[in-house]
Parts: structure tokens; sequence; C-alpha cells
């Protein structure tokens, strides 16, 4: 117990002070009255007395440590990677690094989660190839970043195309620059773009297009008498539009919305009808969902967590204040009102005694429905043959993986008349473990590609361990359990469930030092984690002490007696599909949750029906309210998007924001402070905005007429979409003869799809050849790995197939006059704890004990 800091010491009860005051009044008085003591002893006692009613009062008040945090992004310095070769000027204030550039990528993605990543970032290479590369790799990661290698001398005695330098995708509508780059003498140069002629000068052409899909870009260069000397090309990918989910929202919302964010491409679904299929799939997924407060509150228990689990994953949501004094708060659903930026306020001050607590608290947010990590035994005895022969425990145990896997992309129950996979639902962990713990995947989600070709491959990879440390045995059950336990309670999931399997008992080193599998099982129930145990192989049968206590270990890390499980020895084969019910359990289980939570919430309403009480709304306050702009609006939008004066809007819906929101605008409003109205606050690994006015005339007010409203309408939702992940994996330069591939999979195989059909292609040292030369012109790689349920097909990149010389044609990010020169900081997030301080407390108390004998001494003595 450790005296308090004074700067942090604060009085718990400031309103108890004036009675110091008061005390010392009552004290003053006491002195002009007559007394039969002398004057002399009267003063001093009454001054002892005073001091100790004093001391007495700010005991009472009490005192609290204040303590605060803050967290910083403060980006800083300059980061340089030195490639081999590279000859860069030194420069004191840089970090350098020499390394493989995929360290250093991952060096800086890492730092991107601490306070003080690098501001920029520069390439240094004695290779133009290898350090643009690098620069578009650490550019990915939203980090600027310049390359530098040395100027490369092109002269040649005949025209010659060295180079296209041209983005390899790029948004419906958006401009951008490609750059021929040629040497040798001067002639004839065309660029065009799917066959339509581009101007410009010097190789230079400014060029867009509104079509989503494939273009192709080539140049051309003709001698005097208009002989074609050399072709080359570049194939373009223009996207598609953000795909946004418009959730309840009707017809003059809608058009409203497409009009202020004509970028995205809107799909409409109703209230009702919303699920998860509604969020899109693999190939082409939803990025924002667009809702009004009224839509969200028709949703169910089970609508409102796919919201809120979409938004956790990395998904934007753009919430409206429409309809807003038409709804209670207290009936959004708990994952509702828990993933909105701030605490919607009802009407009046304080809510009747029998109207249920409002939980207005942030809660987890719960990235998937169901977490389950699997923690298999990989000793050397789990390549025991089981039942016929046919396979081994550890390929019964990958089996169970494997189909659980299947039943989740089929919606995780096997009664369903329309599947619907639960893929991004669920998060799947995976574990091998003797006397160490090995994470074949720490809990995530598995998508196709991951589920019938990557998975597997890697589980027949992992080799048994036959090496003993004590007893022949090296299994420890309980360190494997510790972990996999350690890692599930964190899952922001609302059911988790661990299978693990084994083939016999614990080392016997944990039952001499205590360790007990009954703490572990009361653990998992601690943190709301349920385990099942399963116990594969002749070890369990019999009588003997081994047996015993190979059995003991299933039943004591059951959470429930039915989830010990042990097969008999002709049923061991089929011991997979106990893998297979649990999955199908767990989603059973959550199902149930959110059953359970809706007819709580109807049973609310219904009581509230049946008493006849008409619940408080949402407070929407009617006036006009200018608008002002706070720092995190100013760095969005600008500092002078905001006029002067300020338009006003005509109604808002009263809130708060919550901590660690960003309020971008505010009102001004007859609150003590400013109502937000204009709200964004991350939610797990995504982003959600709250606009607390409507968007219809009436709501906005002057802001219809406020030229810049479109566009800081359009650019809140634009933050809110999920930002892109890198992608490594790039095709090199093409030729007839190969085509350059980088990290190919060795058991897969490659095509060449060109307008004229299909070309196989063989893997040889890094490239990809055909039997015969390839055709020239725009073609895609189409790579195709083996499954169970047969090849999985994917294209993994374009090519313009150059006839000789070859052209070297890079895939380039943005131009650097495009983007921030330095990687901005961001506002900081101070956090405040405030605790007791009982030791002040103390020594006050003391201190009255101690003065007030001497009061009583005084009195006595004279």
């Amino acid at each position: 117990m450790d005296w308090p800091d004074w700067k942090t010491l604060h009085i718990a009860h400031p309103e108890m002070l004036p009675w110091v005051g008061l005390c010392a009044l009552v004290g003053a008085a006491t002195l002009v009255l007559p007394w039969r003591h002398a004057k002399g002893v009267v003063a001093a006692a009454g001054m002892v007395r005073c001091l100790a009613i004093g001391v007495l009062v700010l005991a009472i008040a009490g005192f609290v440590n204040v303590q605060s945090s803050e967290v910083r992004f403060q980006p800083a310095g300059t980061w340089r990677l030195l490639l081999p070769g590279a000859e860069a000027p030194a420069n004191p204030h840089a970090r350098d690094f020499s390394e493989p550039p995929a360290v250093f990528i991952n060096r800086v993605r890492n730092e991107l989660v601490g306070e003080a990543p690098p501001a920029t970032t520069e390439v240094h290479a004695a290779e133009r190839e290898a350090a643009l590369a690098a620069r578009d790799a650490v550019r990915a990661l939203g980090v600027p970043c310049r390359a530098f290698y040395p100027a490369q001398e092109a002269l040649s005695p005949t025209p010659l195309i060295t180079g296209i330098e041209a983005p390899v995708s790029v948004k419906p509508g958006e401009p951008f620059t490609a750059q021929v780059r040629r040497a040798g003498p001067e002639v004839e140069l065309r660029v065009s773009l799917d066959g339509k002629p581009l101007s410009g000068a010097d190789g230079r052409c400014e060029v867009r297009s509104d079509v989503p899909g494939r273009h192709v870009l080539e140049a051309v260069l003709l001698d005097a008498e208009g002989r074609e000397l050399q072709r080359a090309g570049q194939v373009i990918r223009v996207g598609e539009k953000p795909r946004a989910l418009a959730l309840g929202l009707d017809g003059k919302q809608l058009a409203r919305a497409t009009a202020l964010a004509p970028d995205l491409q809107f799909t409409v679904v109703s209230a009702e009808e919303f699920r998860g299929a509604s969020l899109g799939d693999e190939q082409a997924p939803i990025e924002l969902v667009l809702a009004s407060v009224d839509s969200l509150n028709r949703l169910s228990a089970e609508q409102a967590f796919t919201l809120a689990g979409f938004v956790a994953r990395g998904g934007g949501l753009f919430v409206t204040g429409d309809g807003a004094k038409y709804v209670a708060p207290e009936y959004l659903h708990r994952e509702v009102r828990g993933v909105l930026p701030v605490i919607l306020q009802k009407e009046g001050k304080q809510p009747p005694p029998d109207k249920p607590p409002l939980e207005e608290e942030p809660i987890k947010a719960e990235i998937a429905k169901v977490s389950i990590c699997f923690v298999l035994d990989r000793s050397g005895s789990m390549d025991t043959p089981v039942g016929d022969g046919k396979a081994t425990r550890w390929q019964i145990a990958c089996k169970g993986v494997i189909e659980s896997l299947k039943l989740i992309d089929q919606g995780g129950r096997r009664d369903l008349a329309t599947p619907e996979s639960e893929s991004f639902a669920t998060r799947v962990g995976i574990m091998s473990f003797t006397l160490s713990q090995n994470w074949i995947d720490k809990p995530r989600t598995f998508l196709k590609f991951d589920r019938e070709f990557d998975l597997p491959r890697r589980l027949r990879a992992v080799e048994g361990d036959r090496e003993f440390a004590e007893l022949y045995t090296n299994t420890d059950i309980y360190a494997a359990m510790e972990e996999a336990i350690n890692v599930m309670k964190d899952e922001p999931s609302a059911v988790k469930v661990i299978v693990m399997m084994t083939d016999g008992a614990d080392r016997p080193k944990n039952t001499l030092e205590g360790k007990k599998h009954t703490d572990l099982r009361d653990a998992a129930v601690a943190n709301q984690i349920n385990i099942v145990a399963v116990g594969i192989g002749d070890e369990f049968s019999g009588a003997g002490a081994e047996a015993l206590a190979a059995r003991q270990v299933i039943t004591d890390l059951a959470t429930r007696p039915e989830f010990a499980k042990i097969p008999a020895a002709q049923d061991a084969a089929k011991a997979y599909t106990i893998f297979v019910d649990t999955v199908e359990t767990a989603f059973q289980a959550y199902d149930d949750k959110k059953r359970q939570e809706e007819e709580a919430r109807k049973r609310r309403l219904e009581e509230q029906q049946n008493r006849e009480l008409e619940p408080e709304k949402v407070e929407v306050m009617p006036g006009t309210f200018p608008l002002h702009m706070g720092v995190v609006g100013e760095q969005l939008f600008g500092r002078e998007s905001l006029p002067d004066p300020a338009p006003k809007v005509q109604w808002l819906a009263r809130n708060f924001a919550r901590d660690g929101a960003a309020v971008a605008l505010s009102a001004i409003t007859d609150d003590a402070s400013a109502t937000p109205v204009l709200v964004f606050k991350g939610y797990g690994l995504g982003r959600v905005g709250f606009w607390g006015a409507g968007t219809d005339p009436e709501a906005l007010g002057e802001l219809t007429g406020w030229a810049d409203f479109p566009a800081i309408f359009a650019a809140s939702l634009r933050w809110l979409l999920p930002r892109e992940q890198p992608d490594l994996r790039l095709l090199g330069e093409a030729t007839p003869e190969a085509i350059r591939i980088l990290d190919p999979i060795e058991e897969a195989t490659y095509l060449l799809r060109t307008q004229a059909g299909d070309r196989p292609l063989a893997l040889n040292d890094g490239e990809l050849t055909g039997g015969e030369p390839l055709p020239p012109g725009p073609a895609e790689v189409i790579e195709s790995v083996p499954s169970e349920s047969g090849p999985i097909e994917r294209a993994i990149g374009d090519v313009y197939v150059a006839v000789a010389p070859p052209v070297v044609a890079r895939q380039l990010a943005l131009d650097e006059d495009e983007g921030p020169a330095t990687l901005q900081a961001r506002p900081p997030e101070v956090t405040s704890l405030t605790r007791e301080a009982t030791l002040p407390l103390l020594y006050l108390l003391t201190l009255v004990l101690l003065i007030m004998p001497i009061e009583r001494l005084i009195r006595r003595r004279s």
C-alpha cells in the first residue's frame, strides 16, 4: 500500500468540503462564549477541536487516485531498405535495414500496430524491377514509400520499347497516367486502349475508363514506312464499384444515398430478409452496410449478431438517424447498441422505475458465431492403424477436422433445406501436441482454398514424435489444454468449443506436480468454453492402472458427462464423426442462445403492451443547429470544407459519443456540450459511422445548399470501406518462351487463357513454359490446385506476351505526387482509471485519534 502521487490525488466527494469551513466557524463561535476555563485554554482546546473535526470531515470526503494513460500514433523518421548491390547516400537520421523485402514488409506491418511507425520509407536497389516491386508492397500497407535505383541508359541503334509504367488496377472513372519508355532513334509511337488511339506527348498518355473489367493498353513502334517494329502492352483491370448493402431503406432513402455516394454499387435488402448470405461471398463480398436507426430496430437477435459480426470482421457500417423518433433505445438489440459509436438518449431525463434498464456499456466485439479449437495428440502411437487397418489414428483425427470444415461450409447443420455457408461466421484453430505444442493454425476463418487444399496438405506433413521423456510417455495433455484455453478465452465468439483427441493418459510428471485436469475444466467453464474430450485406441480398454488413468483424463476434462467420448474398438474408424457432431452441437447452442435472447426481448415488449405503457423513444431535437467541425473532420475532409457561417441542420437525435469515438461534426444545441452529428469508431476489425440527423431535405435543412456536403457524405462512406491487403504473389515479364512467376505452388497446374483458347503451362525453375511458343498478346494465367471435391481453379494475374526483344511491363502504384508524403499522426486516445486511495484516509483517521486526547489533556491540565 504505497503513498499515491500527489499529482494524481483528488477528493472523492468535493461536496463535503464546505463542512470543513462550517466546522471552523462553529469552533470560532465557541471562543467568544463564556467558559469556566481560562481564555487561553479555551482558545487552544477550541482550535484543536476544530482541527479534529475538519480532519474528520476531510476523511469522510475521501480520496481517489486518478491515473490517465495515453496511446499515441505519431509516425516519425525514415526507414530505408537496402537491397543487395544498392548504393545509398549516408543519412544519419534514417534507419537502414539490409534484409529481404518480405521481412522488411512484415517489420513495417508490425510497427503500424505500435505508437511510432516510420513516417516514410525508401527502397534502394541496384535493379529497377526489384526496387519497384518492394515499393509497391510497402505502399499497399498505406505507408509512403519511394524507390531509388540507378538510372538506366537505354541506347540502341534501333528503336526499342523498354517498358510500360501504368497501374495494374484502378477504380471506375479514376484517371491515371500511362508512360511508355523507349530508347533509340525517334520513330512514330502509337498508344491505344482496347484498340482506341490515345493522345499524348513523349509516350505519356492520360487514361480513364468507366467500364469495369479487363482492358488492354498497347504501344506500337512504326518505322517511316509504317511497318511495325515492336508491339508491347499491359493488361489493366478497372474494378467494380465497391459493393454496399442498403439495409431496410425505402425507395426515397435509397435514391438519396445513391445521389450522395455515386461511387458505390448498392444492393437493397429489407430488414426482415437480411441474413448472412446478404453480405455476399468470397467472389463478390459486401464491403459496407448502410442502414437507419429504424431499420436496425427491426432486426432479430440472429440478424443483429450477423451484422455486428460483419463489422467486427472488417466490414463498414454507416447508420443514419432516419426514423429515430419512432425507436425506443432499450429495444434495440444488445449487439446493435454495442456497435454504435454513440449512446442514444430517450425522451425525458429519467426512465420510469418499472422500465428495464438500458445497457449502454460497450460490449466485446464478437467476430464469429462459433470458435472451435481442435487439440490433437501427435505422439508416435497416433500412427497405429485402427479398425480394418485402412486408416491410422492420426488420419482419423485429420478427417474429423476436414469433415467439420465441410459441415461449416454447409451451414453447420445437416438438416438445412437450403444450406448457407458459415465459413465467415466460424473461426477454427488446430493444434498438435506431444511434450510441446504446435499451432498448425491459431483460430481464424478458413475459406475454400484453405479448406480443400492447403490445410489437408499441412496436416499430412505433421510428423509424429517418438522421443520419450519419461516412462515411455511423450504426451503432455495438461500443457496443451492449458495453452488452448488461454487462446480460446479471448476468442470474440458467441460459442466456444475445444475438441481434444488423444490415444492415452497424460504424462505422470503432471500428477506428481499436483496438476489436476479438473482445474482445466473449471477454467474452461469460467470462460464459457465447452470441452469435448475424445479417447481413441486400445489404451482406454481394460482394468489396468494405465487404462483407468487414461479414462480418468477424458472424464476430468469434459465439461459435461456427455462430452466424454471413448468409442469402442470396432467404432474407432468412425471417431471422426464426433468432431462433426460437435460442430453441429455448437451451432445448435448458438441458435438456442439467440432464440432465448429474442424470446426475452419479445416478453419485454408484451409486458409493456399489457401495462399499456408507451416506451420513450429517441429524443429528436427540432430547431436550427449550426455545425462545428472537429479535429477528425479537418483531417478527413479538410479544414476549409466547412463554410463560414456554418450551415445549420434542421433536426438532430440527441446522443452522446462513446469513449474512444471520434467526432467529425457536431452541432451547437442547448446541451452543456455540443451534440455529435457525424461520429466514427472502430468495432473489432471494422469501422462504424453514425449520422445523427436524417437524410431527407426536411432534416438536412441548410445542408441541402452546402456544395461540399455530398463529397463529405461520400468521403465518410469511403473511409469505412475495408483497407486492401497487399498481394505479393506477382507475375513477371512474359515472352513467347516463358512467363516468370513468384512463389508458385508445386502441386498446382497452370494454363494460359487467351482469346483463342487455353494453353497448358509447365512449371520449370520459377517459369511457366508451353510446349510451343506462347501466342503474343494479352492473356490470363489460371492456377488449378487439387482437392477432395475436385480442382480449385482461380486466376492469379494478367500478362501481355511480347515478342522479343522482351519488354519489362511493370505493375506500379500511383505516382509520387498522389497521396500523403508522410504517414499522418492520429489524435491521441486517453484512458482514465480511478481508484480509491485508502492510505491518506488511514493517516487522517490516525491524526484524529491523536488530536482528541491532546484537546482533553489541555482542558484537564487547566
